[in-house]
């Protein structure tokens, strides 16, 4: 975890405790962990609304890709105005 062994992690905590005391160091701990979860959850809605900006921006461009390369649309042709074609002659 951050590259911190276990005997740094223990004098870190160590002095902690002595700088703060015993009775505001949980309070602290709980504060840290806030943060981290608040943090953490902003970082998931940030990337979430990457993703969605990505692949929005995506859609016409594939869009525009298969209409391109997608053959010309078939005109319907109906016999019955073959015949009145036919007829005007």
């Amino acid at each position: 975890m951050f590259g911190i062994s276990g005997v740094e992690l223990f004098l870190i905590v160590a002095f902690a405790l002595l700088i703060f005391g015993p009775e505001r160091l949980p309070e602290m701990g709980r504060t840290i962990g806030r943060f981290m979860r608040e943090f953490k959850r902003a970082q998931d809605n940030m990337e979430a609304v990457i993703r969605a900006e990505m692949y929005s921006s995506d859609r016409p461009a594939q869009e525009d890709a298969s209409a391109k390369t997608s053959p010309l649309p078939h005109k319907r042709i109906d016999p019955d105005d073959d015949e009145e074609e036919e007829e005007e002659d």
